[in-house]
């Protein structure tokens, strides 16, 4: 079982998200994320970009479900 980069739980990879964070030399830099850690990943992102409460959780139940 990975574990969560962002909160470091073990978490099953069909209830996770692979994400490149970045590009190495040799390849990309792979990390594996728990779907909670994506969906604050993605809820921060919405907020910035000046999404209401109400739309980032329609939009986060849409993309990334429970």
């Amino acid at each position: 079982m990975p574990v969560c980069h962002d909160c470091q739980t073990n978490a099953e990879e069909a209830k996770g998200r692979w994400v490149i964070l970045g590009e190495k030399e040799d390849g990309f830099e792979w990390v594996f994320m728990c779907i909670q850690c994506v969906r604050d990943w993605r809820k921060r992102g919405l907020e910035r970009e000046g999404y209401s409460i109400l739309n980032v959780k329609e939009i986060l139940d849409k993309e990334y479900p429970l």
